[in-house]
């Protein structure tokens, strides 16, 4: 009787930790969709927002984060666009959603470039290094959910 408590017990732990949306991965504490359509930047993150469980545009704050992503990435062999932008000041790299100053980044050789001044927003390639790009340019995408914990109601 204890082994089939336990048994139990560990399958709702692990339904509970891997409940995400239709279409979305987790890892670590965040749901991601990795999308099969290409949208310029502003509508992926419309997209995203009113679509996709009332997500976000990818915010890859860590090393270890951006692993993940770019195994994925690879495994789909795309380029993603991800919530990075200096659309406000040229050189000032901000995340779109939460309008943070970025402290990781993960660019590839001679990146940012700003190519022909048009290059504001960022993708994730599957090598896992950034590359800027148009915001205008058709590319796949990723939303992100983070799981905030349980409501405390008090």
């Amino acid at each position: 009787m204890w082994i089939t408590t336990v048994a139990l017990y560990s399958m709702c732990i692990a339904h509970a930790l891997s409940n995400c949306p239709d279409g979305f991965l987790r890892h670590a504490d965040t749901c991601y969709h990795f999308s099969h359509d290409t949208e310029t930047y502003n509508s992926a993150k419309s997209i995203c927002h009113n679509d996709l469980s009332g997500s976000t545009l990818v915010e890859i704050e860590t090393a270890e984060e951006n692993a993940f992503l770019a195994a994925e990435a690879k495994r789909y062999n795309q380029y993603y666009i991800i919530a990075l932008n200096d659309i406000a000041e040229e050189g000032v790299w901000v995340w779109g959603e939460s309008h943070d100053k970025a402290t990781y980044f993960n660019w590839g050789p001679g990146q940012p470039d700003n190519y022909n001044a048009d290059e504001n927003c960022v993708q994730l390639a599957p090598n896992g290094e950034w590359i800027d790009i148009p915001c205008h340019q058709l590319k796949n995408y990723i939303c992100e959910l983070r799981d905030e914990g349980p409501e405390v109601v008090g």
